[in-house]
């Protein structure tokens, strides 16, 4: 019993000096002070930490796969410092036993809809006792079971730190198919590296920041925590799946920054959410998004420029697959619908009831079909225009019948809006109360201001036809099909592209779903 005391006494004498061996000593060993006490260790209990050190340079993959991968490598190659080989390792304070704490938040990583089998907590916790113990398994030597503990946490916390920070899922599992995809911020070895010096500085400090904090996750946090109360049905699976998948895309970060106003408008949803973080206030809208057919892209962009009774020039692929083939069964189409024909050679207008339509039908138009601008325009009276590969906007329309659908993927992939007007005046910079009658008056709206009735009363006055934004706004076109209300509350819609299929089978693929 002496020499167990004795030899407890010595491990935490060691620990306390790991922790303060510094790496201008890298080849130190037990210090002097300890000398007295080699006689009483058995040799599977001798401490070495070269040794200690060389045991896990070899765990090491020398190509790493992750940059958190790379950081391990890089640390416990070139520096001497231990993260968890400290006095805290053996103290019977809980408050100071930070492997314990690190442990605890590995083990309910549950909560954030992942499974908590992704890291060895058990190992790890078996490994800490037999250290605390003194009671090493047959095999095992007390410099294994350090460096095993040492190098496990240490992997475990930068995964846990990244993964929780950037998704879990890996790039190519995220996206259905390759016009769906928005960029997105990754995990670097700078970030990585940044983790590695936040546990240095303080360990329960960085494990509390890991954590993701927006509302609409923690409202799902506490959402699935309900759900898994319910036991085990169809009705729990439906929510729960939904639920996991919106967990891993809110822990994705659009590399385009969002800055204080934004917008962001979610397919799935057929909602957009204009936000404005410094004023605290959210326009909040019914939009219509594309078909099953022709869906909407998921992208982000910069809202720069605004039009006013914007003309439509009819897609090819409408005027081939749509127009053409109601034409042939209704010539008064092109009358009705207030749209001319010009011929592609020269620039000029032909009548629509000249052209031998039917053998442009399966192949491309020599003819641009153009809509007239305000009344009955498809665009309608505004158009809000953004860079982007896919030729796609947000506009007003004159098809409000829409709007009162639950589903309302009705579109060729454009994005119509529900409240036009509303949001021209969110995208202003200030408010302006003659900019924003001007923008009524050229939508046949009357002005509000006692300058703005002027201007509609002028002989002289010019109707606004554009408006380019001082300042860009961000925009988002994402699709969540669980998702927080202006109102703050936590929605779910249905998968109307199916594209949670995907991600689900990812996740079980990889055995992240709890």
């Amino acid at each position: 019993m002496r020499n167990r005391r004795l030899l407890w006494g010595a491990v935490i004498l060691f620990v306390v000096c790991l922790a303060a061996c510094k790496k201008e000593k890298p080849q130190s060993l037990i210090p002097d002070s300890l000398a007295f006490l080699q006689e009483l260790f058995n040799p599977a209990y001798q401490i070495d930490a070269d040794s200690i050190r060389l045991m896990i340079r070899s765990y090491l993959n020398e190509n790493p796969v992750t940059p958190w991968d790379s950081a391990l490598l890089a640390h416990y190659r070139e520096k001497d410092e231990f993260f968890w080989l400290n006095d805290s390792l053996v103290s019977d304070k809980p408050a100071t036993q930070v492997a314990d704490s690190m442990l605890f938040w590995l083990g309910d990583i549950s909560r954030h809809g992942i499974n908590p089998n992704l890291y060895p907590v058990d190992g790890i916790r078996e490994r800490l006792q037999q250290i605390r113990s003194l009671k090493l398994q047959e095999g095992k030597t007390m410099n294994r079971l350090l460096a095993d503990v040492e190098y496990q946490l240490t992997a475990a916390y930068l995964s846990y730190v990244c993964q929780l920070k950037f998704g879990f899922l890996p790039s190519g599992r995220r996206w259905n198919d390759s016009i769906n995809r928005i960029p997105l911020k990754h995990c670097d070895v700078t970030f990585a590296n940044a983790a590695l010096d936040s546990l240095r500085a303080n360990p329960i400090a960085a494990f509390h920041r890991a954590q993701p904090s927006s509302p609409l996750y923690r409202k799902m946090q506490e959402e699935l925590e309900r759900v898994n109360a319910w036991g085990k049905t169809d009705t729990t699976d439906y929510y729960r799946n939904r639920l996991l998948v919106n967990m891993e895309r809110a822990r994705w970060q659009y590399a385009l920054e969002k800055g204080k106003k934004y917008v962001v408008a979610n397919v799935a949803a057929f909602m957009l959410q204009a936000i404005n973080e410094e004023t605290d206030s959210i326009l909040e809208m019914r939009i219509c998004v594309g078909s099953v057919k022709n869906k909407t892209p998921l992208l982000s962009s910069r809202i720069y420029y605004m039009e006013l009774n914007p003309y439509w020039n009819v897609p090819q692929s409408i005027i081939r697959k749509e127009i053409i083939p109601t034409y042939r069964r209704d010539t008064t189409y092109f009358t009705r619908n207030r749209m001319k024909v010009y011929d592609n050679k020269t620039g000029l207008q032909v009548d629509p009831h000249s052209i031998r339509w039917a053998k442009y039908a399966g192949r491309g138009v020599p003819y641009t079909v153009k809509q007239d601008n305000k009344t009955g325009n498809s665009l309608g009276r505004i158009i809000f225009r953004f860079p982007n590969p896919h030729s796609v906007y947000l506009h007003d329309t004159p098809s409000r019948w829409a709007f009162t659908r639950k589903n309302r993927a009705v579109s060729h992939g454009c994005v119509r809006l529900q409240k036009a007007l509303d949001f021209a005046f969110f995208l202003l910079k200030d408010p302006d109360e003659l900019l924003e009658d001007r923008i009524r008056i050229a939508m046949d709206i009357k002005p509000v201001s006692e300058e703005g009735k002027k201007l509609s009363n002028s002989a002289t006055y010019s109707e606004l036809k554009h408006y380019s934004l001082e300042k860009y706004i961000p925009l988002f076109i994402d699709y969540q099909t669980v998702y927080l209300s202006a109102d703050n509350n936590l929605r779910y819609c249905e998968d109307i592209y199916k594209y949670d299929s995907s991600l689900l089978k990812a996740m079980d693929d990889l055995n992240l779903k709890p």
